[in-house]
């Protein structure tokens, strides 16, 4: 099956497991480009599962309870490995307090900077990347007119 368990095993997660996993999925979803979905996770977790929206791999054994992410195997290594190289578009200090967001949840989920990178198109601003999170979170379209209004 996956890292950390026999086969057929069912894998009981804590509460705070399951907090670092939700808070990794946003964020992977929020600061990665592409399409970052992660379907089925909340079903996965309460079924017990080793993979998690087919791409989470749980070790029981690791001191982060996510082994490997083998849909962003780049940025499961920036946040808990350390490795400031797998990621270079995000910045050190972004890098930082993202990873103490997921791991440790302290601080606040930081927002990406509104900065032309080289080469790329001008990345949204505080609004656009809440409008975003609310999207993502299935959050009503009344709240997400509320926010227009904030504008």
């Amino acid at each position: 099956m996956g890292p950390g368990s026999q086969a057929g095993e069912m894998i009981f997660l804590t509460s705070k497991e399951k907090a670092v996993i939700r808070r990794y999925a946003i964020v992977c979803q929020l600061w990665r480009e592409g399409d970052q979905g992660f379907p089925g996770l909340e079903y996965d977790m309460a079924a017990g599962c080793s993979i998690l929206a087919g791409r989470i791999a749980i070790d029981t054994r690791s001191r982060h309870i996510i082994g490997s992410d083998a849909g962003d195997r780049a940025f499961h290594a920036a946040i808990f490995y350390n490795d400031r190289r797998a990621v270079p578009e995000i910045a050190a200090k972004d890098l930082r307090r993202l990873r103490r967001y997921i791991v440790q949840r302290k601080g606040v989920l930081p927002v990406r900077n509104s900065v032309r990178v080289r080469g790329e198109r001008r990345r949204e601003g505080v609004a656009g990347f809440c409008r975003k999170l609310l999207v993502k979170l299935g959050v009503r379209r009344r709240a997400r007119r509320h926010l227009r209004g904030l504008q």
